[in-house]
């Protein structure tokens, strides 16, 4: 199959880094400067979550195309849960799956870790990242603390490992 210069796409190697490295800092830097705009009439309204602290992550997977890193996300645990945090795919890197391989990757960790299910926020302001979640199986959920104070968050879970009571399909 032939492809033009211009549509091919450049090798995208992922990586595991810590919350605080260069990369996942300033990809989680790009992704505020980009919702800021969304939010920001609505800003007085908000209530700000406390953010991750890096002893709270267990993995942070980035993804590099050209030695440049241009998509992350994290998992977090917490003393209730394990939470999907801070997916992001720069702007010029969009619509190549790299938000969908970024979850895979995070799901990937949690089940080695024997997590069964996980958790994420995102902003009622973020409708592709909603219709993104809702594609890769997540199911909306009433938001739980401490995203519940914040009337634009809607929070998503997944179940990663099928309970023994669910039949499975032949």
């Amino acid at each position: 199959m032939e492809t033009h210069a211009d549509q091919r796409v450049a090798a995208v190697r992922w990586v595991t880094e810590d919350w605080d490295a260069p990369a996942p800092a300033r990809l989680r830097e790009q992704m505020s400067a980009e919702l800021a705009p969304r939010y920001a009439p609505v800003e007085h309204r908000r209530v700000q979550a406390p953010q991750p602290a890096a002893e709270e992550i267990v993995v942070t997977w980035v993804a590099y195309a050209e030695g440049v890193p241009v998509a992350t996300a994290s998992l977090r645990r917490l003393p209730d849960r394990h939470e999907v945090k801070r997916v992001f795919v720069h702007a010029c890197h969009r619509g190549r799956g790299l938000a969908r391989a970024a979850l895979a990757a995070v799901e990937s960790t949690a089940l080695a870790l024997g997590v069964d299910r996980l958790w994420l926020q995102t902003g009622a302001l973020q409708p592709d990242a909603r219709s993104l979640y809702a594609r890769e199986g997540w199911q909306e959920v009433r938001p739980y603390a401490p995203y519940d104070r914040n009337p634009f968050s809607v929070c998503f879970t997944k179940a990663l490992i099928e309970s023994a009571e669910t039949p499975r399909s032949r």
